[in-house]
């Protein structure tokens, strides 16, 4: 398994973060529901339970190490819209599980969807998990849309296996394979990319040859390669910098226009590495098909030449700021 840090995943609208004991009343607001209860193997939270069930969820924060298994709340501009967990079913650690529960109020919204397909697409991409599974009651019709949303396949219907709230009901199983999840992005252009700063908070911008606009380091894919591993190649690729695996964070999958293909998509896992945060400015050497590099302030307004991620990025932690 990778040693890239998984969490707090971000999407385009949520942060998907571990629990805090500061969760607690968030979580007991929807989980104390009747209503979520009802499809749920638990009766409705009360405060003493909601105690215990958050206290062992802070403990799940990865895969790597008992209990195996991450629980995550979704946030959507800061309000705790719900939660998603995933852990492993075996022992290789090649297969898991997920589940979510989100709050009523906000259906409709595909926050659901959102945050589950990042969780999958993260067991997959920095797990190496060869396949995941959903299992749910089988009245529960909007967790089966979901699913199906997901691209998860439909195997099993299993009858009144479940006992739950004095009856018993049938449930459903569905899977998806790593090999096989969606991964239709039309005409848009697949890219990770790296965020590099030094210790005045200045980012690393590389123009590449035949072009004009300055982005981040980075570049596409090679088959069957994670979004990590292929931001820790093209970084080395292109300025020669060799980064720990350990230190590369996810900020964020962003979907935004080519700086370099006009008309085009760009979809992106941006991460942030600290290499350089220790040096003022250091000069770095460009190679392969990198022609110039250049130290951006973002604190400053940024250039015209900046590419539309980066734009993006900085207006986005001026936001958060």
């Amino acid at each position: 398994m990778t040693s890239v840090p998984l969490l707090p995943i971000r999407t385009e609208r949520l942060v998907l973060r571990p629990y805090t004991h500061a969760d607690l009343e968030a979580s007991l607001d929807y989980y104390g529901d009747p209503e979520v209860a009802r499809l749920l193997l638990e009766p409705p939270w009360t405060h003493e339970v909601a105690v215990a069930k958050i206290a062992s969820r802070v403990e799940r924060t990865g895969l790597d190490a008992p209990p195996r298994a991450f629980a995550l709340v979704v946030e959507h501009e800061g309000q705790v819209v719900g939660d998603v967990a995933l852990w492993v079913t075996d022992e290789t650690g090649a297969k898991g599980e997920v589940g979510w529960v989100f709050r009523p109020d906000v259906a409709g919204r595909g926050f659901a969807t959102e945050a589950a397909r990042a969780v999958i697409d993260h067991a997959f991409d920095h797990y190496g998990m060869h396949r995941v599974v959903a299992e749910l009651d089988a009245r529960n019709s909007a967790s089966a849309a979901l699913c199906e949303r997901l691209g998860m396949r439909l195997e099993a219907t299993h009858l009144q296996d479940l006992f739950s709230k004095g009856e018993w009901t049938d449930s459903l199983v569905y899977a998806v394979l790593a090999s096989e999840r969606p991964r239709d992005h039309g005409d848009a252009i697949v890219v990770s990319a790296v965020d590099l700063r030094d210790a005045d908070g200045h980012v690393l911008t590389v123009r590449k040859r035949g072009t004009t606009a300055f982005m981040h380091p980075g570049g596409k894919p090679e088959a069957g390669e994670s979004p990590a591993q292929c931001a820790l190649r093209e970084v080395e690729e292109e300025l020669g910098l060799v980064l720990a695996p350990e230190d590369l964070e996810l900020l964020a999958v962003h979907r935004t226009a080519a700086a370099n293909e006009a008309g085009r998509p760009l979809i992106a896992s941006v991460f942030r590495h600290p290499h350089l945060a220790q040096q003022s400015r250091p000069t770095i050497t460009p190679a392969a098909e990198i022609e110039e590099v250049r130290w951006t302030d973002p604190t400053h307004p940024l250039p015209d030449d900046v590419a539309p991620l980066l734009r993006w990025l900085v207006e986005r932690e001026e936001e958060q700021s």
